[in-house]
């Protein structure tokens, strides 16, 4: 290297060090405002709450007599890591979110312990953590709200890193196995870890490990099924057959490409650094790559972060990637750290990186974060303190999913946790379950009872008061609202993360 360079390089360094610090204290004041916000974020936060609010009552929050009003569809594991800190400090918006941000902060500190396990500079290695930070808490995302993501992400990483951490031990694949089967009881889609790893095993390092971890992957998962089936008895008409049913209706190849061009945009510099790196490598070592022997290329080990990467971004184009009602999540839960951890190591093998790397770096973080305006989160906006006052004076309340969680904090009986319109599709046996399961004919008479028991407290005004969107008025009983009960306006509630103001309906009995 030139002396004249050493420098220059010294100081972009010392640039891109200060950027950082910038762009660190700037996220951590926006996730603490989030964290810190009182009222909904997003217009279902109260799913996860009902579960945990069963939890600390002591009740089965996936008993069948108690849906579709506990409907949750996102997994068990993340109510029971908030459930003991809600039995000390209260069923509250604050302690849910506080456990989310534990979990995305856990597993940014996974990727920094990888990237330092595989001796990238420091700096980059804090550039990748706040890029993933920053992706896990992008406005419009439910990441850093009351929802699982963060947990099953975390649980997703530790599937797939803890055996590259410990050279494929026999004790690190059994780990691996155990994280795998938590991560399916967090969100479904995280067993992608084990499935991952299951294949890389026969494929890479060692058929014989292969079996073994499939068979102990087969045992576990097959016990758990059994258990959590027997304990409790609504799961998995919730968690899987009701997203297995309605997954072909919200599949969309408009949305998909959407998506990827968001993605694309909101990492481009980092993209064309790579493509730029690659193609560099290429150009420099065209000569000795012709000269590989068939030997070499038998002995090399194809990358761990490169495969899982590819295999992520393969699920997400056939399937993930295609859910209507997904906003990017599913990219940066489960590409975005092996893009990310790739990028950097790339970066790092130049020792110009500092001098060729910086200035794209810095701007490509600015634009993931361009977006983060913290007016968003002003605990004075209209609308919310008039709705928590009006919960506090009313006792039975027919609530729109968007205020659920104010009524859990306050101790009042739900109606609505923002699920319930997903329950009977998960007594459904369509497609390939059709000829060998049997359709769950309690989830029908649940829906039924449950409907018929709102109509009735409808006609018989046994609700003091009902709050909801005007879209939802429908629910079977919108005749009979507006015959027992005085339409007394709409108000509307600004949520921060859904970056959109809701309106409600407030109706009164007659």
């Amino acid at each position: 290297m030139a002396p004249f360079l050493k420098p220059l390089l010294r100081i972009a360094q010392t640039v891109f060090v200060l950027f950082l610090f910038y762009f660190a204290f700037r996220l951590f004041h926006y996730h603490l405002d989030l964290v810190t916000f009182p009222y909904s974020n997003t217009l279902r936060e109260g799913a996860m709450m009902t579960s945990t609010d069963a939890l600390v009552k002591g009740l089965n929050p996936y008993a069948m007599s108690l849906q579709p009003r506990y409907m949750n569809q996102y997994g068990i594991i993340y109510p029971l890591l908030v459930w003991p800190w809600a039995k000390i400090f209260g069923t509250t918006i604050l302690i849910h979110r506080i456990v989310t941000a534990f979990f995305i902060l856990a597993s940014c500190s996974l990727i920094f312990l990888v990237l330092k396990k595989m001796s990238v500079s420091i700096v980059l290695n804090i550039w990748a953590v706040l890029m993933l930070y920053s992706s896990l808490m992008y406005p419009g995302t439910s990441t850093p709200t009351i929802d699982p993501g963060a947990t099953g992400m975390f649980f997703f990483l530790l599937t797939i890193f803890i055996p590259w951490a410990c050279k494929y031990s026999y004790q690190s694949l059994m780990l691996s196995v155990l994280f795998g089967v938590i991560a399916f009881y967090s969100k479904v889609y995280d067993f992608l870890g084990a499935l991952i790893m299951l294949s890389y095993l026969f494929l890479f390092i060692s058929r014989i490990k292969g079996l073994f971890y499939g068979f102990f992957l087969l045992s576990l998962f097959a016990i758990s099924i059994m258990v959590v089936n027997q304990i409790l008895p609504a799961y998995f008409d919730n968690c899987f057959f009701a997203s297995a049913n309605m997954a072909p209706a919200w599949m969309s190849v408009e949305r998909l490409h959407e998506q990827i061009r968001i993605y694309t945009g909101l990492h481009q510099w980092t993209l064309l650094l790579v493509g730029a790196f690659i193609l560099g490598y290429l150009i420099k070592n065209f000569q000795s790559l012709l000269k590989k022997t068939p030997h070499t290329v038998k002995e090399f080990r194809f990358p761990l972060v490169l495969y899982a990467g590819i295999c992520s971004a393969f699920v997400l184009y056939m399937s993930l990637g295609r859910h209507s009602g997904a906003m990017l999540w599913y990219f940066f839960q489960l590409f975005s750290p092996f893009l990310l951890i790739s990028a950097v190591w790339l970066f790092n093998r130049s020792s110009l990186w500092p001098f060729l790397c910086v200035p794209f770096l810095i701007y490509n973080l600015h634009v993931i974060t361009a977006d983060q305006n913290y007016k968003c989160f002003n605990k004075s906006i209209p609308g919310w303190q008039e709705i928590s006052t009006a919960i506090s004076q009313h006792q039975h309340i027919l609530n729109s999913p968007l205020i659920a969680p104010l009524m859990i904090e306050q101790n009042k009986d739900i109606v609505d946790d923002g699920q319930a319109e997903y329950f009977l599709p998960g007594g459904q046996r369509n497609y390939w379950m059709k000829g060998w399961l049997k359709e769950d004919e309690r989830v029908y008479i649940q829906q039924m009872l449950f409907f018929d028991g709102i109509r009735h407290k409808v006609e018989n005004k046994e609700y003091d008061l009902i709050i909801l969107q005007p879209s939802l008025l429908p629910l079977g009983v919108g005749d009979d609202i507006r015959k027992y009960y005085k339409f007394e306006g709409q108000i509307l509630l600004y949520a921060p993360q859904d970056r959109r103001p809701y309106a409600l309906t407030v109706w009164k009995p007659l």
